[in-house]
């Protein structure tokens, strides 16, 4: 399901595999290795049929190890020489700075279990996987949606509200508030998804779990929402951490993922 020559339109695919800011459990840089050993051993039957044809891999970003705001830049001038539609594997959510960096959207579309909004995390620390969606909207100045958030400080939802950011906290939403959701939506759109949205019971290999999230089921049908919607120029998968996995039990999601949202890009 992979080749190595896009041609026009093609859905393309890069790894990000920056690991530099953890706080928890490491291992995100494996995920676009592990990915791409088990894609091509899966059968893909999306909401949407067989996607159209092979994901076009552009191989991985080349990253030092412990140079975060390198690493975006590195990051940063892949995607410029990218044309959307792409898919983005992490490696750490901080990567995501560089993709909003270059395609500065109108609206970001945030599927995670935490905000990212934090003004330091570790106390010190200005760049990293917690702090990067408040870097981005200082810079930048978009407005965003944010789904599946239920573990975050105070400080974050108080920046997240002054924003006038739109918020569905935790599980629990109905498909109803997702249109709601996205009729505020406007102009270009950026999506970015963290896995640990999921419960760590349907993805437990992940650097930050956080018990109460989303089903898989659930999450396939947001992301069918939001990109038939939305069109996206471009999305990724982030913080998807092999070490941790158990049995692929999460690669095997990620995976599916990854091809549910190239068959929705790709217009199938």
């Amino acid at each position: 399901m992979l080749k190595n020559v896009c041609g026009p339109g093609d859905v393309k695919l890069f790894g990000a595999p920056m690991e530099d800011t953890l706080s928890f459990r490491p291992g995100t840089r494996f995920a676009p290795q592990r990915i791409r050993a088990i894609l091509p051993y899966l059968e893909y039957t999306t909401i949407l049929g067989n996607p159209r044809g092979p994901l076009c891999d552009l191989g991985d970003v080349e990253l030092l190890q412990g140079a975060p705001a390198e690493n975006v830049a590195r990051i940063e001038r892949f995607i410029q020489k990218v044309e959307p539609p792409f898919i983005m594997v992490g490696g750490e959510h901080t990567a995501t700075l560089a993709a909003l960096n270059a395609l500065r959207p109108d609206t970001y579309v945030h599927i995670d279990a935490h905000f990212d909004l934090r003004d330091e995390w570790p106390p010190g620390q200005k760049l990293s996987h917690a702090t990067f969606a408040r870097r981005a909207h200082e810079r930048l100045g978009f407005y965003a949606i944010y789904i599946g958030v239920r573990a975050y400080d105070d400080e974050e939802r108080r920046y997240a509200e002054e924003a006038q950011f739109y918020v569905l906290e935790g599980p629990d939403f109905s498909r109803e508030d997702v249109s709601d959701a996205v009729s505020t939506a406007s102009g270009r759109v950026y999506l970015s998804l963290d896995i640990d949205v999921l419960d760590p019971s349907e993805a437990p290999g992940v650097g930050t779990p956080e018990a109460g999230g989303l089903s898989y089921r659930k999450l396939e049908y947001l992301l069918a929402d939001l990109i038939l919607s939305l069109k996206p120029a471009a999305v990724d998968i982030m913080e998807y951490s092999p070490p941790n996995d158990v049995s692929d039990i999460t690669a095997v999601k990620a995976v599916r993922l990854i091809m549910h949202m190239a068959s929705l890009l790709g217009g199938r």
